[in-house]
Formats: C-alpha cells, structure tokens, sequence
C-alpha cells in the first residue's frame, strides 16, 4: 500500500466525536463500468465452461472498496435502458463509436453474439445477487448513469465516494467528493488531481470541453492540444474557475490564434451541455425515484440465498474464502447503527 493510498484511508477512519447517519459517507459505484472492466480482464470460467468473470469481478470489486472506504451506505448505479437517448438528440454523433464488432479480444467466444449473450446472462444473474446484499440499485430509463452519480453527489452526502474508471467524474472532486479509480487503484482528491493533470479539479470541465472526448466521439477544437491549450490559457491551471463562457468571450475579443476557437463556439457549446456533471438533466418523476432511494437506504442481508447462488453457478474459488469474504465486507453495512 503506497503511502497517498494509506493516506486516503487512515482519512476515512470514523471520528469518535461526530456521529454517523445514513448518508455520512456514500459510496457510489459506476456500476456497468465496473462489471465491463471485470468482464474484459477476468476470463475465468466454471466447471460449465461458462465465462463468470464479469459477475466475480464485479462482486469483488464492489467488496474491495466498501471494506476499505468503510461507507455507511451503498448506491449501485448502472446506465438506464437507452441512456445516451437524450443526449443524441442533442448531438446524433455521441457515442456512435462504439459499435465495435468485441469488447474482450478474448478467443474464448466465436463470435460477437456469443460475448453479447454472456454479458446479458452475467448482468441479469449478478441483479440476483445484489438483491440479497445491504446495498441500493438505481437504473434509469434514457438516463446515463454519470447523471445520477452526479445529480447525488451534487445533493446528497457529508463525503461521497465515487468509484469509476471514467475520468468524466473528476470534474466533481472536491474536499467533499473523492473518486476511486480500480484501474489505477488511486484515490482522486483535489490534490491527486492537480497532482497528475496540472490543473485543479474545477477546470476539469473546461480542459474537457476545449479537447473532447474520443472515447465518446466528442470532438474538440481542431489542432488544440493540452500544451496549447494551457499556453492559451495559463488562468486553467490556478485554483479560480474559469468558465468556457469565459473563454469564448476572450476568444471572440482577440481572435488571432484564439479564432479557431471563436470558429468552434456551437460545438463547444453542445459539448457543455454533453460533458456537465455539475448541471445533470433528471426528469422531476425521475428525481422523484432517486430521492426515495437516497431516503430509504437498503439495510438487509440474505446470505443464504447468496451462497445458493454461490453453489447453483459452480463459482468454487473465483472468491477465495466466500462465507468469510460475505461476513467481512457487509457485516459492517447490516451493523451499522444509523442516526436520524
């Protein structure tokens, strides 16, 4: 364990002072990311010959950061049914690369429908067991699951923990909002933040709005480098936001070098409204739906029906020590005494 990763947990040790309620400290998980990540590293297969990695994986991780980030509650969030549908309408192109013909490059399946069925078998099988741990599930219809980590992160929480190997999410961080990266296994504070990128975290946004996405196919200002960019604007790089209003009305008062910017203004616009974790779009029924769960926290265990599962899908050592693993990751969650 380095010592910023040692540093990050002896911080969320419990203050004997102050007492915990149901929201002290949330952890919010990224929920298709982390089980597509699974999915792609761990190639593991039951006695069946079925591919279990993505199920095994998913539970370890989530087991992972909650015996370490020690929450007092547990929202898992997955992407709803046509998540991105709001956002093509504003931009037809967001994310119509990734139509690609495998996720895993892995030989174990023949064909792209072969990995499709497995990932859809594993997903619905893996709902069955998080309906027996002490931890809430959020998925809603034509809304990404960005947007509702956001929406709770920006509303709810003495301390939030996000845990996604999306960088979109470091546009949150602050002294409040800390995001856990598994693949990197770091905590991004404030600090990690400026530490790695060179500029704080409140101008995260902007830096992304100016450069794009291409994982998304969101583009950027043509020929706009990072370099360039903080040449441009060296203000990026000091702890004051500033706005991408802010850079188009400087951009559009000096031109020059700044013109392609000035050229690029709707687009920039649009990937505001794209990128923006600050500023989510919830239909008021839907935010309705996540107030109650944020209310009304999931406390119960079923670790029977668990390890039958366990037996039913020949799972045997994919977690080492399974009824030791259960009891020391969600005894802490089904103990904890919640203050109104």
């Amino acid at each position: 364990m380095n010592k910023e990763f040692k540093a990050i947990i002896d911080g969320l040790k419990e203050s004997k002072e102050t007492p915990l309620h149901k929201n002290s400290r949330i952890l919010l998980i990224d929920s298709l990311n982390t089980f597509l990540r699974s999915f792609v590293m761990i190639h593991h297969l039951n006695p069946q010959g079925n591919h279990i990695g993505g199920l095994t994986g998913y539970l370890k991780s989530i087991g992972f950061a909650i015996r370490h980030i020690k929450p007092t509650r547990v929202i898992l969030v997955f992407d709803g049914h046509g998540g991105s549908t709001n956002k093509r309408y504003l931009y037809p192109e967001y994310k119509a690369n990734r139509k690609i013909n495998k996720i895993s490059n892995w030989d174990g399946f023949d064909s792209q429908a072969d990995e499709s069925a497995s990932i859809t078998d594993q997903l619905v099988r893996l709902v069955d067991y998080l309906k027996c741990l002490p931890v809430d599930m959020l998925s809603i219809d034509k809304i990404e699951a960005d947007d509702v980590i956001a929406h709770i992160s920006n509303t709810t929480g003495d301390s939030v923990h996000i845990m996604s190997s999306d960088r979109d999410y470091l546009q949150l961080v602050s002294d409040r909002v800390t995001v856990y990266s598994p693949v990197k296994k770091k905590f991004y504070t404030p600090k990690a933040v400026l530490d790695e990128y060179g500029i704080p975290a409140n101008n995260f946004l902007t830096q992304k709005i100016l450069l794009g996405d291409n994982s998304d196919n969101v583009p950027g200002v043509q020929g706009l480098g990072v370099k360039t960019m903080l040449k441009l604007y060296p203000a990026l790089k000091e702890p004051e936001t500033l706005h991408i209003e802010q850079i188009l009305e400087h951009a559009e008062k000096e031109q020059g070098k700044y013109k392609k910017i000035h050229d690029f203004r709707q687009q920039l616009a649009i990937n505001k409204q794209l990128m923006n974790l600050h500023e989510v779009n919830i239909p008021e029924e839907d935010l309705i739906r996540i107030q109650h769960v944020i209310d009304n926290p999931n406390m119960t265990v079923d670790k029977a029906t668990f390890m039958k599962y366990y037996a039913e899908d020949y799972l045997g050592n994919s977690i080492p020590n399974v009824a030791t693993w259960f009891y020391d990751t969600f005894q802490y969650l089904t103990g904890f005494k919640l203050a109104v």
